[in-house]
């Protein structure tokens, strides 16, 4: 039976490995970011200017 059940990652299969999580942690935080700021944070502050909108017009008609 031998030392290790598998064999040390070298040469190409690493620089492969590096190269795919490289990739795949890059694109997931363009896309992550591209999430937060494009939709996310937009859909945000729309909904407190409505929030904010319907408690003005509350504030109006009770001190009317």
């Amino acid at each position: 039976m031998a030392a290790t059940a598998i064999k040390p990652i070298t040469g190409m299969l690493r620089r492969t490995l590096i190269l795919d999580l490289g990739i795949g942690l890059g694109l997931g935080l363009v896309f992550g970011n591209a999430f937060w700021y494009g939709y996310h944070v937009p859909r945000t502050v729309a909904r407190d200017n409505y929030y904010k909108k319907l408690e003005d017009e509350r504030a109006a008609r009770s001190s009317s």
